[in-house]
């Protein structure tokens, strides 16, 4: 078996990640990329016509959409982008995400995998 320098370097961030106590704020900031890149790619589906955007006027839609349209995908990947969030805005946006993504309802999904 061959041993490859991502593979080397996931796993030294890993165990430094449990060594120093910060594996849960670094799933944290994964958590919050993922939803940030899932609104993002919502927004892309609905500008197609795809699927239909929950309304802004619910806080949960609101706080997830305006936090996710900041990003500049084209500077920095979605991870960096939750590393630079104040910590108010990563939280409101890690609190709304569960709401945001009930919001659409549950036809949404089965829609797209169609």
């Amino acid at each position: 078996m061959t041993v490859n320098a991502r593979d080397s370097n996931a796993l030294a961030r890993a165990i430094a990640d449990l060594a120093d106590g910060s594996l849960a704020d670094r799933i944290r900031l994964e958590q919050a990329a993922r939803v940030i890149v899932t609104a993002r790619r919502a927004a892309r589906l609905a500008d197609a016509g795809a699927i239909a955007l929950p309304s802004v006027t619910d806080p949960a839609v609101q706080a997830v959409t305006e936090i996710a349209r900041h990003w500049d995908e084209i500077a920095v990947t979605a991870f960096e982008y939750a590393e630079s969030l104040p910590v108010a805005a990563l939280e409101r946006l890690l609190r709304a995400a569960p709401s945001w993504a009930a919001a659409f309802g549950p036809t949404v999904a089965p829609r797209l995998a169609a």
